[in-house]
């Protein structure tokens, strides 16, 4: 082959496999981002790896993907192995639908947690940020160590399961996580199923396969009684048709006026929204206390913010002030750029096609390195550092637009960021404002964990209540 000809996916470096396992026997599902990320610093940004018999490429150039994600639905799609999973445990929904399906359910997704709703949800967070500052002060009066991701899921399912449904399932209030724990269960057989080497469920049925359809009846069954409640409501009070208060009721209108949505679609939706809504957020707030833990001056940076901004209160009691709390969108963003719980895309072409002089066959899976591309985009300034001033009006240049893949980018960007940033602002906040957060070492390392997001184990820390001068 001569320079600069056209290269196919067998001339690509990558790691030697094993006939049928390929790279499998290699690396632990829950430790595959590392591994991978660990392959694409050996052989490029271009590569390729076996799981069983898929071949699958990854891409970490920035330019590329972000190419690959504006050229979505009509260009690329996901895993075909996703739709399929999902669909199996109910699931599909407008993030697994392709196409016009997919246009046709986004739309609503979109209206619902666009921008201008915002402060109508406010009440919601505002309700739950207060009880978890009531659970994080008990734990601090306590001494103890703390799980603070699964207190920061329960904030997230609370807040989800209100603006999806109109229920308030109140478990950092009750204490009562049943519906978290599902969900949770659900989300990690979920990614282990789209990366594990043979669907070895659909011939025989494990004991977490017999979990995870316990926790999926579970879950249907309380969304059909949400669902009951939601039609209910409108048949008592018909100016919800024209004006929902949460994203199941909008559904029902849609349903309604013309069809919109099937009652499988119905459930879907709801249940993936409640699925997103948890561990995206909780996750980017516990990572994002994980890297403040260790940086002390930085979290006195972050109350000094908070106080000024709040006041006397110890959260936040209005949007607006969630709006002025500019430092902390920069520290979340800065944990995001390094530790983005959404720290890959797998897609596949519907057509051939050519990435980084290679040729790509229509259906070829692709893994695309979101994370790595972006630290190692060149418009960013010492890349590997944490550094939050960076978002802000300062010395270094601001990440730009491509090389921040935290929510994705082009049409099927995350239609929930706004929402994303308002529940995390508004927790971080009132952390800052009131705790001082330690790092309790005692366990180990803090490590990535892969379930259907990344996550971090083994993270668990100690609070103490904050002294605030009287100036």
């Amino acid at each position: 082959m001569t320079d600069g000809a056209t290269r196919t996916i067998a001339d690509l470096p990558g790691p030697p496999g094993l006939p049928l396992l390929g790279n499998a026997h290699q690396v632990r599902i829950d430790r595959l981002p590392a591994a991978v990320e660990e392959w694409c610093e050996s052989y490029g940004p271009i590569f390729r790896f076996d799981l069983g018999t898929r071949r699958i490429v990854g891409v970490a150039d920035v330019q590329e993907i972000n190419r690959i994600l504006r050229d979505r639905p009509d260009g690329f799609r996901r895993w075909r192995e996703m739709k399929k999973i999902i669909a199996e445990m109910g699931g599909d929904s407008v993030f697994s639908a392709e196409g016009d399906d997919w246009r046709r359910q986004r739309r609503l997704a979109v209206t619902a947690l666009n921008s201008n709703h915002l402060q109508r949800y406010f009440h919601v967070v505002h309700t739950c940020t207060k009880r978890l500052h009531s659970r994080l002060r008990k734990a601090a009066q306590e001494r103890g160590e703390l799980d603070i991701t699964r207190e920061l899921s329960s904030y997230t399912v609370d807040v989800t399961s209100a603006l999806a449904f109109g229920h308030d399932l109140n478990t950092l209030g009750s204490g009562k996580d049943d519906l978290q724990s599902h969900i949770e269960r659900v989300l990690e057989m979920t990614g282990r199923r789209i990366v594990s080497p043979i669907p070895y469920w659909r011939w025989v049925r494990l004991p977490a396969d017999r979990a995870l359809d316990r926790s999926l009846a579970q879950i249907r069954s309380a969304l059909h009684g949400f669902i009951a409640e939601a039609r209910a409501r409108m048949i008592a009070l018909p100016q919800l048709h024209d004006a929902p208060e949460n994203f199941l009721e909008g559904m029902l209108a849609a349903q309604q006026t013309d069809g919109t949505f099937t009652d499988e679609e119905l459930i879907a939706n709801t249940f993936t929204l409640l699925n997103a809504g948890e561990d995206t957020t909780s996750h980017t707030l516990a990572w994002t206390l994980w890297f403040l833990a260790s940086r002390p001056a930085m979290q006195e940076s972050l109350a000094a913010e908070a106080v000024e901004i709040l006041g006397e209160h110890s959260f936040p009691e209005k949007y607006e002030t969630v709006e002025s709390l500019h430092y902390c969108e920069a520290v979340l963003r800065e944990s995001m750029r390094l530790k983005p719980v959404a720290f890959s895309s797998p897609v596949e072409p519907l057509a051939d096609t050519t990435i980084a002089g290679v040729q790509i066959p229509a259906g070829t899976r692709l893994w695309l390195l979101t994370r790595l591309a972006g630290l190692r985009a060149s418009t960013v300034e010492r890349t590997s550092e944490f550094i939050p001033e960076r978002w802000l009006d300062g010395n270094l240049a601001t990440p730009d637009q491509k090389s921040f893949l935290a929510f994705g980018a082009g049409p099927r960007f995350c239609p929930g960021r706004n929402l994303a940033f308002l529940e995390a602002k508004s927790a971080l906040a009132m952390i800052a404002r009131n705790f001082e957060v330690n790092l309790e070492e005692s366990g180990g390392p803090v490590t990535e964990r892969f379930g259907f997001t990344m996550m971090p184990d083994g993270l668990r820390v100690r609070l103490r209540e904050r002294v605030l001068s009287p100036t």
